[in-house]
């Protein structure tokens, strides 16, 4: 098997954990929850993000992950695609738990998708596509900056839950971290 298809691979794996989650017992166990999260069960962290609250939600995180995949994947290796699913995860859980105190609750994978793009146009960036990478990262910049002043973009009306746009700036951070970490150590 090629990169491309172990990319896809995990997207589908990804896919088919979320609708998993969301069919067979709604991620009562899983969802970020902070109260549950302060009794120990620090599993919360990271696999709220795979929990969604409802079938619009769910059906438009896993749209935008198979956009990131048919668009952008093919920038990251299968490893590296792991590595920023996993790294970006964490770092919504741990940037909402510590920098968020008073939300409670969370769901949803926008935030790891904020942290592919980001790592994205870092990877455009290093590449030397610098129209792509500059036009991707201001984009992201743009949204972010928007959402931590104005609010979500009236998705949550759409979507039928409160969008935590905090979710967004921490996961886009992290992808940026990481993005850097990974090109760092691979020059060093």
């Amino acid at each position: 098997m090629n990169d491309t298809t172990h990319r896809w691979l995990i997207t589908a794996f990804v896919a088919l954990a979320a609708i998993g989650i969301y069919f067979l017992h709604g991620g009562v166990w899983l969802s970020y929850d902070r109260a549950d999260i302060v009794h120990g069960q620090i599993w919360r962290l990271f696999t709220g993000n795979f929990v969604h609250a409802n079938l619009r939600h769910l059906a438009v995180d896993l749209a935008g992950l198979l956009l990131w995949t048919a668009l952008a994947g093919y920038l990251e290796t299968p490893r590296r695609y792991v590595i920023l699913l996993l790294g970006t995860s964490l770092g919504v859980g741990l940037g909402l738990f510590f920098l968020d105190p008073r939300l409670g609750w969370y769901v949803g994978l926008s935030g790891v998708l904020h942290g592919l793009f980001a790592a994205s146009a870092i990877a455009l960036l290093s590449r030397k596509e610098w129209l792509g990478g500059l036009a991707l990262g201001a984009a992201l910049i743009f949204k972010i900056l928007w959402e931590q002043h104005y609010g979500d973009w009236g998705s949550a009306r759409w979507l039928g839950v409160p969008v935590v746009v905090d979710a967004h700036l921490y996961g886009a951070v992290t992808g940026l971290g990481i993005a850097l970490a990974l090109l760092f150590f691979r020059r060093a």
